[in-house]
Order: structure tokens, then sequence, then C-alpha cells
């Protein structure tokens, strides 16, 4: 067994740690689910940001089982993604940030960038974060989401994006897409067209 079967990433901007308290509650949910019980450590008072990470975006990944945890801390470079295929599964769970990551890697492809996971014929996530699909102005994410991220779960409470069903065969009825995660916030220059050819199905 794994020794860290969970973990975290944040994004670390400037030195300030970005959105630590819905990665707090997220950690403190998969406690409860996984090992039964609350956390008895916080994020605000485990992560010294060291004076080489205060300049820029610095990943920090936080590594962690019921008794102990691990940091790191990773200059970050954004991955350039502008192309996905469509990948079709009918059994997968990720509820949680698991370390253990072999049934998403399997999925991936060589063919393109990302995937677009289809579970069970609903559009869900890619391998590293939840997606956002534009349609006449308004920005929606999947109801069948994976893993609900930070960013999401941010974006849903501000009400800048809604949820809702999305079938495999509906994709192409939306204008753009964006991928989100701790490191990649909602950014709609980040968007790509649906309708230029950057989705194979």
């Amino acid at each position: 067994m794994c020794q860290f079967p969970l973990f975290e990433t944040l994004a670390i901007i400037d030195g300030e740690i970005q959105n630590i308290s819905y990665h707090q509650k997220r950690i403190d949910n998969a406690f409860t689910y996984y090992f039964k019980r609350n956390p008895k450590w916080d994020l605000s008072k485990i992560i010294q940001v060291k004076d080489e990470y205060t300049k820029g975006l610095i990943r920090c990944r936080i590594d962690y089982n019921e008794t102990t945890y691990q940091i790191n801390f990773y200059p970050y470079q954004p991955r350039k993604i502008k192309t996905f295929q469509c990948v079709y599964v009918e059994n997968i769970d990720y509820q949680f940030k698991y370390s253990n990551r072999i049934a998403l890697d399997k999925l991936k492809t060589e063919n393109t960038d990302e995937i677009i996971i289809i579970h069970r014929g609903f559009v869900s996530d890619c391998t590293i974060g939840n997606l956002l699909f534009l349609k006449q102005g308004k920005w929606y994410s999947p109801n069948h989401y994976l893993l609900k991220g930070t960013q999401l779960t941010r974006l849903l409470e501000e009400q800048k994006v809604s949820l809702t069903d999305i079938r495999a065969e509906d994709l192409f009825d939306y204008e753009q897409i964006m991928l989100i995660n701790a490191l990649n916030p909602f950014d709609p220059a980040r968007a790509i067209s649906i309708a230029s050819g950057q989705i194979l199905k």
C-alpha cells in the first residue's frame, strides 16, 4: 500500500497560498471518509513558505496519510493544452485526490494534449482538473464530475458557473472549453473553441 494514499495540490502566488480554506475543507472531508476521523492538523499552520518560493507561481504538494504528511514545493509552468480526445469509461472512482492515479493515467492518449472523460455517457473531467463549457454567454460544468475541485467549488459559490448534465452527444452544442484546477484558475483567455476541431470524439 502507498505510504501516502492521498495528496493535495495548492497554488502559491508571490508567497500567498491560494484558496486555502477550500483545500482544508477537502482534506477534512477526505479524512472523515477515508480514515473515519477529523485531521489533527490544518494547512495554515503546517505550510511554511520558504523565501525561495515567495516569487511567482509555485506548486505546493502535500502527500498525507492518517498520521503524517510531507510537503514539497515546485516552480510551476502551466501546460499548453489545445487539443482534447474523448475517452469513454464505465467505471472509475476519483472522488478524492488519491496518490494512486493509475486508472486515470491509463486513459491518456498520445494523440492529444489532454482527454475528456466520458463516464457512462456523460461528460465528467479531464485527468488534471475540472472542465468548463461556454454556451450563449454562460459557463457550465458537468454534473458528473469525478472530483469536485477547489476552483470549481469557489466558482459555484460565486455563481459564476452552473452545473448541468452534459451528454457526450451534446458536447458540440457548446462553444468553448476551459480546464481549471488549483494552479489554473478561471480565465476566459485560456478557453479554446470547440468548433475549431480541437476536440476528437
